[in-house]
C-alpha cells in the first residue's frame, strides 16, 4: 500500500484540490476530516464538518474516537486500496492518522504550494475566514443523501489536457456548524484545557506549571511555565512548543495567538 499526504494550513484549499491530486497521481481512495472516500462515494467514517464545535471537529478528523476509527480500519481491510491520499494540516497529523488507523509510513508528502498558486491560496482564505466556507471532497448529491449539513453549492473539478479539460468530479461547498458568525465567547479555562490536550502531544514536556491567559478583541496571550526532560535543548524546545501552540490554537479556536511566553523552570532527570 503506497501513502500519499496533502499537507497545508487550515483554509487554504486542500480538500479543493485533493481530486487534483489524486487524479494526477492514480488515487483511488482518499482519508480527508474523519471520512474514507472512493471516488465520490463515502466508505466509512463520519464528516467532521457536522461536529458543533471546532474541538470536536478535530477529534473526528484524526479518527479520535476508537469506534470511529474502527469502521474505517473494517473498509480499509475489505477493499484493500493500493493507493491512498491523506489531508492534513501537517505532518504530525499525518502521523496520527496513520498510527490510529494502523496504515504504513507515509511514501510522499506534498504541499499545498505544490498544486496552488499564492493567489489560490489567498482566495481560500478569504473564504474560509469571512463567509465559513468549507469544502468537502464529494458531490453536492452524495454531501444531501448523507449529512445534515448546510450545503452552499457545488463545484466541478477539472483536468487541464493538451487539446482542453475534462471533467474528473465535484465537489460540495458547506458551511459547518462551528462556522456559523457571531460573537465568540471562548473561556480561559476552555483555553487551558486545549493547551494541556496539545501538550500531551509534546513528549519533551514533563508537566505544566502555573499559566496566565489573556483573551482580548485582538487576540490570546499566553504565559506557561513547563518541566521539561532533562538532556534537550531547551531554545529549541521552546521555539518547537510556541510554533505547535500557535498553530494548534488558531485553527481551534479561529483566534489569533498574538504571544506566548514560555518559562522552563525545573527539568525532570
Amino acid at each position: 500500500m503506497e501513502i500519499y499526504a496533502l499537507i497545508g494550513e487550515s483554509g487554504t484549499g486542500k480538500s479543493y484540490k485533493a481530486l487534483l491530486v489524486a487524479h494526477k497521481f492514480n488515487v483511488n481512495y482518499i482519508i480527508d476530516d474523519g471520512l474514507l472516500i472512493r471516488k465520490d462515494k463515502v466508505l466509512a467514517g463520519h464528516s467532521a464538518k457536522k461536529e458543533k464545535n471546532r474541538i470536536q471537529a478535530i477529534r473526528t478528523a484524526i479518527f479520535e474516537e476508537p469506534t470511529h476509527a474502527q469502521e474505517v480500519k473494517n473498509a480499509l481491510k475489505k477493499t484493500k486500496p493500493s493507493k491512498i491520499l491523506i489531508i492534513g494540516t501537517s505532518p504530525r497529523m499525518v502521523d496520527k492518522i496513520i498510527s490510529t488507523l494502523d496504515l504504513p509510513p507515509v511514501n510522499k508528502i506534498f504541499r499545498i504550494e505544490d498544486f496552488s498558486s499564492e493567489e489560490e491560496i489567498e482566495e481560500a482564505r478569504i473564504s474560509r475566514l469571512k463567509e465559513g466556507k468549507h469544502v468537502i471532497p464529494l458531490p453536492g448529491i452524495e454531501v444531501k443523501r448523507r449529512f445534515p449539513i448546510n450545503l452552499l453549492e457545488s463545484l466541478e473539478i477539472y483536468y487541464k489536457r493538451k487539446y482542453g479539460k475534462r471533467k474528473i468530479g465535484e465537489r460540495a461547498i458547506v458551511r459547518p456548524p462551528f462556522s456559523y458568525y457571531g460573537k465568540l465567547f471562548i473561556s480561559e479555562n476552555a483555553i487551558l484545557d486545549i493547551i494541556i490536550f496539545i501538550l500531551k502531544d509534546i513528549k519533551e514536556v514533563f508537566k505544566l506549571g502555573k499559566s496566565q491567559i489573556n483573551i482580548q478583541d485582538e487576540g490570546i496571550t499566553l504565559s506557561i511555565s513547563l518541566v521539561l526532560y532533562y538532556g534537550k535543548n531547551i531554545p529549541e524546545i521552546g521555539n518547537k512548543i510556541q510554533n505547535c501552540l500557535k498553530k494548534e490554537l488558531e485553527y481551534i479556536t479561529g483566534i489569533s495567538v498574538l504571544v506566548i511566553n514560555i518559562l522552563v523552570y525545573d527539568l525532570k532527570y
